[in-house]
């Protein structure tokens, strides 16, 4: 009994020794990052990026961080200065590869707030500022600015996170349309101009916004609603047009049910798009929207 105890202490004790010698083992392996050359890329930068880098417009002027970053074992012991500058050649391989068809946007439409960044000793990241002007751009048309590192001190820089591709997304209908409204307290238009409430009532100006290429969304300035459009863009000549709208748009707006949605007239031609559709308000009455939308 005595010597079966001592062999059970023994061969414990040597998978002890064991166990802590592949432990430290393993530990030193995860940790040992001495091997690792410091590199500096950018947020939101490669192909991954792309859609991250969407410019978006609330109003005329959109700014956007740019944020470089330095990843290393340690913080460096010294500032890392870092410039940037737009890539314009990155354009045509991107289109290349993507069958996209951006072009580049033209210098008065931004401002990078400077082309050097430092990191300071001791971090890891710098930041600076860029701003893009919606004004003068032409909403049918697909914009792009590459933002790369041209220098980062000596550091090496990344195969793919060294190009950030801000991206404003154009679309052929896209641009300012007059909005026509018209509203039947009823399930349907069928009495005509004299049974609605208000009828082809000019309630001002509506955007179609670019979702993509190939979809816009417009807010109703009449109902509230979303109208999404898409269609299919062959060679710019566009077709398949439908009408829909987002998810959970009823409950968005308090309504009961919405829809469903019909497209009676698509003219890209003309650059005029009717909507209409019944609801259900919260209060269980039905209603009918007629929204006509002409091109400005």
């Amino acid at each position: 009994i005595k010597l079966n105890k001592l062999l059970g202490v023994i061969i414990a004790g040597a998978f002890l020794i064991s166990f802590d010698s592949c432990l430290k083992n393993s530990i030193a392996k995860e940790t040992d990052l001495s091997h690792l050359q410091d590199h500096v890329v950018l947020l939101n930068a490669g192909l991954g990026g792309v859609s991250a880098s969407n410019v978006a417009f609330t109003t005329d002027t959109a700014t956007v961080t740019i944020r470089a970053n330095l990843t290393s074992v340690n913080p460096p012991t010294s500032p890392v200065v870092v410039t940037i500058g737009v890539d314009a050649a990155q354009i045509a391989t991107y289109n290349a590869s993507h069958n996209t068809a951006f072009v580049v946007l033209p210098d008065s439409d931004y401002t990078l707030t400077t082309t050097t960044l430092t990191i300071p000793s001791g971090q890891q990241y710098a930041s600076t500022t860029i701003s893009f002007y919606q004004a003068n751009l032409d909403p049918a048309v697909s914009y792009m600015l590459p933002i790369s590192i041209k220098d980062a001190s000596g550091k090496a820089l990344s195969s793919n996170e060294n190009t950030r591709f801000f991206n404003i997304i154009g679309n052929p209908i896209a641009g300012l349309y007059e909005e026509y409204w018209s509203r039947w307290n009823t399930t349907d238009s069928s009495s005509g101009a004299g049974g609605a409430l208000y009828y082809n009532f000019d309630v001002g100006t509506a955007v179609f916004a670019a979702n993509s290429p190939t979809e816009i969304a417009v807010a109703s300035q009449g109902t509230g609603e979303t109208d999404l459009i898409d269609f299919t863009n062959t060679g710019g000549v566009l077709s398949n047009f439908t009408v829909s709208f987002p998810a959970g748009e009823a409950a968005a707006l308090g309504l009961t049910s919405i829809g469903p949605a019909v497209l009676e007239v698509a003219d890209p031609v003309n650059g005029i798009y009717i909507v209409s559709f019944p609801y259900v308000n919260g209060a269980g009455s039905p209603r009918f929207i007629r929204n006509i939308y002409i091109k400005q």
